[in-house]
């Protein structure tokens, strides 16, 4: 497996876990506003409140995932470079 597939198939586990966050955020606002014993005017001030909370944990969670995906292609580069390196050795030597 190839670098550049496996920088496509950590793109695709990001981009899996985002519409993930996504889809729960729009199942429980839904969910909200079909069961909420409250007034329509209390249950739009609420669901304002809790959407607002839930995009920012959402921001939170979609920066804390490209930090670790950075953090891990950088990890596989150096690993590959390395790699590449004591095969020219190895083949150099031998």
């Amino acid at each position: 497996m190839g670098i550049e597939e496996k920088e496509r198939n950590l793109g695709f586990l990001i981009t899996g876990a985002v519409f993930g966050a996504v889809t729960g955020v729009a199942a429980g606002a839904v969910m909200g506003l079909l069961f909420a014993p409250k007034s329509g005017k209390e249950t739009r001030a609420g669901l304002g409140d809790w959407l607002e909370e839930k995009r920012d944990k959402g921001s939170e969670l979609l920066a804390k995932i490209k930090e670790q995906g950075q953090h891990r292609k950088e990890q596989l580069t150096a690993a590959i470079k390395a790699g590449r390196l004591a095969y020219a050795e190895t083949a150099k030597h031998g």
